[in-house]
């Protein structure tokens, strides 16, 4: 079984300080208003390399750029549950690291090497990648877990997995269901090591331009003197501020992309070694897969 380092995942979705992709071009506005230009003509103004890298580093850019765009298959670890198989299936526009593509790749996906999946009522092949969530859990407590769309029941790679996918239409029904598509991953290693302050402070500089443009936080943040306090998603072990994911549970990139692996394509890792479904029939690699 070939090896995946989190490391290369790591480098192509920027989370890497020396490896960032591009940012693209920041324009500057002479208004406070705020309007959508659109897509820009041209090349992609994002998804390279920053300049200025060793030899060594390229090298390693080019390495997780690869893993990126690698679909990956029931021996390398996919499923047992996942939405879709690959990073770059989700992160492809305007290039490698972006957001979901103009033609949503889980349609043909439910159906690849014989999967008997059933494609979700809210995907559609003009739409955009979509990852379902559940608001609340079967007791009724606040939850947002990922719902995996698909199994791999049925592929010619899993003979004998036996696995159904979620009853999204009682979820809907029952107004339990919420969704998110890919945010692009451009520049996300700069966001890493934005220190703690830095965050605080910009929370309230600026207000009278964030206000005009309806940029807005949690309203309960208080200046008290030099300080500010308020309700920062925060890491539970050491109190410092997470930045990443659907509720920014995370602070560290690399514990993301763990996470990523995990819960979008159902591959275990180093970080997350058990499979998110245990079913008997639907093991076939050893865990962790990567």
């Amino acid at each position: 079984m070939k090896v995946k380092p989190l490391v290369a995942l790591v480098v192509v979705s920027g989370l890497s300080t020396a490896l960032l992709f591009q940012t693209g071009m920041v324009q500057s506005q002479s208004s406070l208003t705020a309007r959508d230009p659109g897509p820009r003509e041209g090349a992609a103004a994002a998804g390279n390399p920053i300049e200025g890298l060793t030899a060594g580093q390229l090298s390693l850019f080019s390495a997780g750029q690869e893993n990126f765009n690698e679909e990956e298959n029931v021996a390398q670890g996919l499923g047992p549950t996942m939405n879709l198989n690959s990073c770059s299936s989700c992160h492809s526009q305007p290039s490698v690291g972006g957001t979901s593509p103009a033609v949503n790749p889980q349609v043909s996906f439910a159906y690849l090497m014989g999967a008997r999946n059933t494609v979700p009522w809210f995907i559609h092949p003009a739409g955009p990648v979509r990852v379902a969530r559940r608001v609340r859990d079967s007791a009724g407590q606040p939850d947002g877990g990922v719902q995996a769309l698909f199994t791999i029941a049925g592929r010619s790679d899993a003979p004998g997995c036996e696995l159904g996918q979620p009853d999204f239409n009682t979820a809907q029904a029952r107004r339990n269901l919420v969704f998110r598509i890919p945010t692009p991953v451009f520049g996300a290693g700069l966001i890493e090591q934005i220190p703690d302050s830095t965050i605080i402070e910009n929370v309230t500089a600026n207000m009278r331009q964030k206000a005009a443009l309806g940029i807005e936080g949690r309203p309960n943040f208080m200046r008290t003197g030099s300080s500010i306090s308020g309700s920062f998603n925060r890491n539970g072990n050491d109190g410092t501020i997470a930045r990443f994911g659907w509720k920014a549970q995370n602070k560290s990139l690399l514990l993301f992309s763990g996470e990523a692996y995990s819960v979008e394509m159902g591959v275990s890792n180093e970080l997350f070694q058990t499979e998110r479904d245990e079913t008997a029939s639907c093991q076939f690699a050893t865990v962790p897969n990567s």
